[in-house]
Parts: structure tokens; C-alpha cells; sequence
């Protein structure tokens, strides 16, 4: 589904320019840029939810080499 958006024309003008020299057209240039900040900010919703379960959990940085050590061998005397 397409949609109409207005920009300012100083930004369109900045778009267009940041587009040409990558030898994009406007819209390729925005939807590229929408996407790539949209991974980013999955990725930081992400961060901030492992810190929060992470600090929820009582377990420290130093202790996740041990917990994944445990969990591998688990596995691996499951199979």
C-alpha cells in the first residue's frame, strides 16, 4: 500500500541530494533509511529488554560464561 507523506522542502532538497549521491532515487532513499532505523531500533528494544530481564534474573555479567557451560552440556547429554 503506498502512501502520500509531505516533508519540509529543505529536508526533500536534503533527501534528494543524500539520494543522487548514492545514485537512488528519493523513495528508494527513505524506505532504505525507514528500515535501517527500524532493525536499530528493534535492536535497542532488544538491548533494553535483556538488561531488564537480565537485572531481574540476580545473575551478573561474570556468571554467563558458567550458566552457558551448563546449558551446552545440558543439551548435550539430552541427545
Amino acid at each position: 500500500m503506498e502512501r502520500t507523506i509531505s516533508l519540509p522542502d529543505e529536508l526533500l532538497a536534503q533527501i534528494e541530494e543524500a539520494a543522487a549521491r548514492q545514485g537512488k532515487s528519493p523513495d528508494q532513499w527513505i524506505e532504505e533509511s525507514l528500515r535501517a532505523q527500524m532493525d536499530e531500533r528493534s535492536w535497542v528494544d532488544l538491548l533494553g529488554y535483556g538488561r531488564k530481564t537480565g537485572a531481574a534474573s540476580g545473575y551478573s555479567e561474570a556468571d554467563v560464561p558458567e550458566i552457558v557451560r551448563k546449558r551446552r552440556r545440558s543439551i548435550a547429554d539430552a541427545k
